[in-house]
């Protein structure tokens, strides 16, 4: 062992050694990457540590994924319906409003305002004939991550949710709420607005892992070869292609190795903006957080204050935008939703796949463009409120 770590860590690490259950086994192994000095020289043996970690943890979500096969459904597992936000917030008394943003937006839960609900509240509004399902969950304890309140159920929704919303009360300490939910989060291997890294890796028949950097920004990190090499292999790999086309970090190997990370946009919602100073948290807030969430609104339901055009709003800062289907000249009432710089061929297989293995052409009519009606081809791309009429052969 390194005489980089010091003598806590040390204990830390043996005490790791000598467990017997994976709880346990867990428990100190993340007491052990806590105690470990962050510095240069400890860089590989904190990845090496978090990748062994990362194992251990989906071993033992196997085996309650397992368990959890032979109950019933869960109150908390949630059929998605349109475009699913969920709302989150610390767990604390008098809550955030949290309810009453619902309540606002879909005339839901209107007896729940006020309360301490145990299990998530559900209402639906609707936007430009688009429906947004919010999900308001309950608010997370400390230690969700483990398992404390339900917390592995809610995290488990929210891993899957199109949005996380996160709600923030202004007339207290904005900084310890949201520090608070990134951490529980981060625990439950939920990245907040940030991209997935750069990395592929592929297993292989070859006796041995390669490593190629693919772009001149993935270059600089050639002197990690061996570093990357290794924390594979601790992963339990020892074939693979391992290909990087942009600049990463060791960490960031440890997240690619991990299929239970997920990375997920989300948003600030700040409540009770009637109360006196919240003005100015509101300012703070947005000065130190911004660069993290690039949309944060400030609400105030009492006052009524609440952006018109929500749905919007969301649209915009998901980048999806809506589209319509014409079948014999009848056009679809309710819109697809789909990311912006869709192809034809995006939409053919959204469809069926058969609309793409039969494909022969596509109409598609744009009120605002200089040729209103077009045929086009698989790789046409569409834009807002298009029409498309797929026709197969």
């Amino acid at each position: 062992m390194s005489s980089n770590i010091g003598p806590e860590a040390q204990a830390a690490y043996k005490k790791y050694l000598d467990a017997s259950s994976i709880d346990e086994k867990i428990k100190r192994l993340e007491e052990y990457i806590s105690l470990i000095p962050k510095h240069k020289a400890t860089e590989k043996i904190v990845a090496l540590n978090r990748s062994r970690l990362a194992k251990i943890k989906r071993e033992k979500e196997k085996e309650r994924q397992r368990l959890k096969s032979g109950r019933a459904l869960s109150p908390f597992s949630i059929k998605k319906e349109g475009i699913q936000l969920v709302l989150i917030s610390e767990y604390h008394t008098p809550g955030v409003g949290s309810t009453s943003v619902l309540n606002y937006l879909t005339g839901a839960a209107k007896q729940k305002i006020g309360k301490f609900t145990s299990l998530p509240e559900i209402g639906i509004y609707e936007y430009d004939k688009i429906r947004y399902q919010i999900v308001d969950m309950p608010a997370l304890m400390e230690g969700a991550s483990t398992g404390i309140g339900n917390g592995k159920e809610i995290l488990s929704q929210i891993r899957s949710c199109d949005l996380i919303c996160f709600c923030i009360d202004l007339s207290r300490d904005f900084k310890q709420q949201i520090n608070f939910l990134l951490k529980e989060l981060s625990d439950a291997d939920v990245r907040i607005n940030i991209p997935p890294p750069p990395i592929d890796i592929h297993k292989t028949a070859s006796n041995k892992i390669q490593v190629f950097f693919l772009t001149k920004d993935a270059k600089i990190n050639i002197e990690l070869t061996e570093k990357i090499k290794e924390i594979v292999q601790e992963n339990g790999i020892r074939n693979a292609i391992v290909k990087i086309s942009g600049h990463i970090t060791l960490n960031q190997v440890v997240d690619a190795l991990s299929s239970s990370i997920v990375y997920k946009r989300a948003i600030i919602l700040c409540t009770k903006g009637d109360l006196p100073h919240t003005e100015d948290a509101f300012e703070k807030l947005k000065h130190i957080y911004s660069k993290n969430f690039s949309l944060i609104i400030g609400t105030s339901i009492i006052k009524g204050s609440f952006p018109n055009d929500f749905g919007k709003i969301i649209l915009q800062f998901l980048k999806k935008i809506k589209i319509y289907t014409m079948t014999a000249k009848r056009v679809a009432e309710k819109p697809l939703i789909v990311d912006q710089h869709v192809t034809v061929k995006d939409v053919a297989l959204k469809i069926h796949r058969s609309f793409y293995e039969l494909f022969d052409h596509a109409i598609v009519i744009r009120e605002e463009g200089r040729q209103k009606r077009k045929k086009v081809g698989l790789d046409y791309e569409l834009k807002n409120k298009d029409i498309i009429e797929l026709h197969t052969t």
